[in-house]
C-alpha cells in the first residue's frame, strides 16, 4: 500500500463532540487510520479501539462513557452504484448480560458488544457534503440537545420544546417524520437523523432513523442518543467529493457500472430480483425454494420451533402478496440498478396507510410470530419507523413474550399478545417505545434482565421453562430471518458475529450450504471469509447487494484513482481481517469469550418436524468443532480470545 498525496475520497475532517462541556473540535482525519483501517466501520472500530483502551471495560453502555461515532467512507457520495451506506458504532445496549444468569452454563458477565449499524438513504452522503467524514461523539448533555453540520460547521444547539411531545406522563421526542419535516423547516435542503421516542425511554433495540425509513438499526444506537440526551443530527452540504484522478475513475467507473449492470440483467443471479421484489424474493426462498432455491423449509415460525407450516396461510404473507401492495422505487442515494426499496399502500381496512415495503428479515421475523396478515405487517413496520423502534429485534422480542404468554407466565401483565395478535402486537410496540405499561417496560429491557424479572414471580422450577422462550438469551440480538436449525454454518454466523448472536449480516452461508457446503473446517473458513469481506464492504460504504468483486480489477484501480491509496488484493483482505479481529479484541475486553459463542438456546436443541428440513436442530457437539476450526481460521486461541 502506498500513502495518498492527499486526502482524496474522504472530506479529510473529523468532528469530536464533548457534549458534557458542549464543545466542538474539528481536526484533520488520521491518514494511516484512512489507509490501515479503510473508513466507514473499520476507522470507526479503531476511534471506539482508541476510546476503550484509555477507560477500559465500559460496564454500562448507557453511561456517559460510552461513546458513538457516525460517519461515511471514501467513496460515499461518489458516483459508485450503491455507494450510500453510512456507519454508526457503540457499544451496544441489547447485547449484553452483566448480572448473574443461572440459566446460562458457566455464566460470566457480558457488558456490551461493540456494536457497527449501517444505513443508506440520503443521510450519510449529506453528512460527507457537510464537511465531516466522521462525528465523534462523547459525554452526557445536561438538557436535550440536537447537532447541526451545516457546510463546514458543526454545532451543538439547545433541542426546541417543539421537537417533544408528553406521551403516557413522559416527555418524549416527536415520531421521526414529525421531527424530520420540523427541521427541514430549519436547516432548508437538510437530512435528519433522530431518536424516536423509544430511544428516549432507553428501550435497549430502539434504533435511529433518518430520511423517515432508513435506519441504523441494531444493537441499540437509539437508546445511546438518548442516553446522552441527544435528540438529532441534521447535516446540510454541497461540497463534491474530490477525486485523486478524476479522469481515470470515470473511464474506471463506466466499466464498473456496466459491470453491475450485467449482474442484475442476468436472471441467473439473484441480483436479477433485487429491482422488482427487494429482499422479499428470500420469503420464496425460505419458504418453498423459488427465486433459484432449493427446497426451502427454513422460514422461521411459531418462535423457530418450525420452518415450515400451511403453505395456504403462507400465501398471505409471501413475495407476490407483498408485491402487490409495492409501489415505484424508493431507493438509497447514489443507488444505480439495484432498486431494491419499493413504496408500499395498503389501500383499505384498519392498516390503510403509505409508506415503504418492509424487507425480508422484518417480515420473517414477524411472520415468526405467527402474524399472517400482510397489511398489519405493512402497519407494524411504519410504526417502528416512526417510534424508532429496531424492526428485527422487535420481532425477535415479541416471538419470545408470545411464547411466554401462551405458557401463562406473563398472566399478571393480563393482555399480553398471543401468537397471531397483530393488533396486540402493534398495542405492545407502542408500550414499549411509550413506556406506558409494566409489560412494555418489561419487554424494552434486553432479555437477560427480561428472564430474571419474569422469573422473580415465579416457582424456583420455572426458570428454564421461562428462559426457553427467549432465544435472545444471554446477550443476544434475536436470530434472523433464516431458522438456526437448519443450517449450521449460518449458525455458526449467527453465533459468532462481533455484534452479538443472532446477526445475519456480517457472514452469510445460505447459497453455499444449499448447494452441499458442511464439512466443520469448510464451514468454519467460510464464515471467517465471509466476516473478513463484510468488513471491508461496511468499510467501503458499499451495500450488501454490490455485485463486483472489491478485491479485483477494476474496482481496486478505481480505489486508487478516488483516494490515491494502492491496494492489493491481499493487502485489501488484510484490512478485514484487521476490522474484524480489532472488533474481536474489543469484545474480549467486554467480556465475550468462547462461552458466549458457544452458547445454544434450549429451544434450538429442539429438532424440527414439519418441512424439507425436518429432524434438524443444532448439534451442539459439531458446533464444538466448527468453533474449534473457525478459531484455528482466525489464528485466535481456543477460549475465543483474540491474538
Amino acid at each position: 500500500m502506498t500513502e495518498p498525496k492527499r486526502m482524496t475520497g474522504f472530506r479529510g475532517l473529523w468532528a469530536w463532540v464533548d457534549l458534557a462541556d458542549r464543545t466542538v473540535r474539528v481536526e484533520p482525519a488520521d491518514a494511516g487510520y484512512c489507509r490501515d483501517y479503510v473508513g466507514g466501520r473499520g476507522l470507526q472500530a479503531r476511534l471506539m479501539a482508541d476510546h476503550l483502551a484509555r477507560t477500559g471495560p465500559l460496564k454500562d453502555p448507557l453511561a456517559p462513557a460510552n461513546r458513538i461515532v457516525i460517519g461515511s467512507a471514501a467513496l460515499n457520495d461518489a458516483p459508485v452504484p450503491t455507494a450510500g451506506r453510512g456507519s454508526c458504532s457503540f457499544v451496544g445496549t441489547m447485547a449484553r448480560s452483566p448480572e448473574p444468569a443461572a440459566w446460562v452454563p458457566g455464566h460470566r458477565p457480558v457488558y456490551g458488544l461493540l456494536t457497527h449499524s449501517s444505513a443508506g438513504g440520503l443521510f450519510p452522503n449529506m453528512l460527507k457534503r457537510a464537511g465531516f467524514d466522521q462525528v465523534i461523539i462523547d459525554g452526557r448533555a445536561d438538557r436535550p440537545v440536537r447537532l447541526e453540520a451545516v457546510e463546514g460547521r458543526l454545532r451543538i444547539v439547545d433541542a426546541e420544546d417543539d421537537l417533544f411531545e408528553t406521551t403516557a406522563g413522559r416527555r418524549v421526542p416527536r415520531a421521526a417524520s414529525i421531527i424530520t419535516d420540523l427541521l427541514a423547516a430549519r436547516v432548508k435542503g437538510g437530512s435528519t437523523l433522530t431518536a424516536g421516542p423509544a430511544g428516549w425511554n432507553l428501550v435497549d433495540f430502539a434504533c435511529l432513523t433518518a430520511d423517515r425509513h432508513r435506519n441504523f438499526g441494531r444493537g441499540g444506537a437509539g437508546a445511546v442518543f438518548g442516553s446522552k440526551n441527544l435528540v438529532a443530527i441534521t447535516a446540510f452540504g454541497q461540497a463534491p467529493v474530490a477525486f485523486d484522478d478524476a479522469e481515470t475513475f470515470k473511464s474506471l467507473g463506466r466499466e464498473l457500472d456496466a459491470l453491475i449492470k450485467a449482474s442484475v440483467d442476468d436472471p441467473a443471479r439473484t441480483a436479477s430480483f433485487r429491482p422488482t421484489t427487494g429482499t422479499t424474493w428470500w420469503l420464496d426462498r425460505a419458504f418453498n425454494g423459488r427465486y433459484l432455491g432449493a427446497k426451502g423449509g427454513y422460514l422461521p415460525w411459531h418462535n423457530f420451533d418450525e420452518g415450515a407450516f400451511d403453505p395456504a396461510d403462507y400465501a398471505k404473507v409471501s413475495t407476490d402478496a407483498f408485491l402487490a401492495i409495492s409501489g415505484k422505487p424508493v431507493v438509497c442515494n447514489k443507488c444505480r440498478h439495484i432498486f431494491c426499496t419499493r413504496a408500499a399502500k395498503v389501500e383499505a381496512g384498519p392498516y390503510a396507510g403509505e409508506g415503504v415495503r418492509p424487507e425480508f428479515e422484518t417480515i420473517a421475523l414477524w411472520i415468526n410470530c405467527c402474524i399472517l396478515d400482510r397489511d398489519a405487517i405493512f402497519h407494524l413496520n411504519a410504526l417502528c419507523n416512526e417510534l424508532g423502534v429496531d424492526t428485527m429485534t422487535f420481532g425477535s422480542v415479541m416471538a419470545g413474550a408470545m411464547e411466554l404468554a401462551e405458557k401463562g407466565f406473563l398472566a399478571k401483565h393480563g393482555d399480553a399478545p398471543r401468537f397471531g395478535d397483530a393488533a396486540g402486537m402493534a398495542r405492545t410496540l407502542k408500550e414499549i417505545a411509550f413506556a406506558s405499561t409494566d409489560l412494555g417496560r418489561l419487554l424494552g429491557r434486553h432479555s437477560d434482565r427480561v428472564i430474571a424479572e419474569v422469573a422473580a414471580g415465579a416457582p424456583q422450577a420455572a426458570l428454564a421453562d421461562i428462559a426457553y422462550c427467549l432465544t435472545t438469551a444471554f446477550g443476544g440480538l434475536g436470530y434472523a430471518g433464516i431458522n438456526p436449525k437448519a443450517f449450521p454454518g449460518m449458525f455458526t454466523a449467527y453465533g459468532t458475529s462481533n455484534r452479538g448472536r443472532g446477526d445475519h449480516t456480517y457472514a452469510w452461508t445460505i447459497q453455499a450450504e444449499e448447494g452441499g457446503l458442511k464439512d466443520a473446517r469448510d464451514l468454519a473458513a467460510y464464515v471467517a471469509e465471509g466476516q473478513a469481506g463484510k468488513a471491508l464492504v461496511d468499510s467501503l460504504g458499499l451495500c450488501d447487494f454490490f455485485t463486483g468483486d472489491i478485491t479485483a480489477e477494476p474496482f481496486l484501480s478505481l480505489y486508487r484513482a478516488v483516494t490515491g491509496i494502492a491496494y492489493t488484493p491481499e493487502s485489501l483482505k488484510a484490512c478485514g481481517r484487521r476490522i474484524y479481529a480489532l472488533e474481536r479484541r474489543m469484545n474480549n475486553l467486554q467480556g465475550r469469550d468462547r462461552a458466549y459463542d458457544s452458547f445454544v438456546p434450549a429451544k434450538l436443541k429442539v429438532p424440527l418436524s414439519r418441512g424439507a428440513h425436518a429432524g434438524r436442530a443444532v448439534d451442539e457437539g459439531f458446533y464444538g468443532s466448527v468453533l474449534d476450526a473457525y478459531y484455528e481460521a482466525w489464528g485466535w486461541a481456543k477460549d475465543g480470545r483474540a491474538l
